[in-house]
């Protein structure tokens, strides 16, 4: 596995893994369209961002990403192709974007996972830090879980 900083040549590619990592969990297509323009990678974030790719035999199949807010940090777009799930991939990518967040100036990363993701997290020694909510047609009462890492 290669980890790499991602450039605006991958937003494509990127944006297409993260259309099939979500649709993986089922969502309904309604919901997908939705989520349509937050699921698309422009080149313009990659250039914002701290945004990381993995690939494995020369093909992405990962990705992460990091916004310094200031007093905090945000991890967001961690996706991960539904074919490799299990292999490290992900976990590879997150404990890279932390050791990264930590090397600049620490403090906390928080996100917002999915709640098919939240095992993930967890495991990964996230904390929960509450629930945001984030309504959808036909499931008004939907939340994410908010979790954070909390960096020394």
């Amino acid at each position: 596995m290669l980890i790499r900083p991602a450039t605006a040549a991958d937003a494509d590619a990127l944006s297409d893994l993260a259309h099939r990592a979500k649709a993986h969990w089922g969502y309904p297509a309604a919901w997908m369209r939705q989520w349509d323009a937050q699921l698309t990678i422009i080149p313009g974030y990659l250039e914002l961002h701290d945004v990381w790719v993995a690939e494995h035999e020369g093909q992405i199949v990962g990705m992460a990403a990091l916004e310094d807010r200031g007093d905090r940090w945000h991890l967001e777009h961690v996706w991960v192709e539904p074919a490799v799930h299990g292999r490290g991939f992900g976990r590879a990518l997150v404990t890279h974007a932390l050791e990264e967040a930590r090397a600049r100036h620490g403090g906390v990363v928080e996100l917002l996972a999915d709640p098919y993701a939240s095992g993930f997290y967890e495991r990964l020694g996230a904390q929960r830090a509450g629930a945001v909510a984030a309504p959808m047609p036909g499931e008004r009462d939907r939340t994410l879980p908010k979790y954070e890492f909390l960096l020394d």
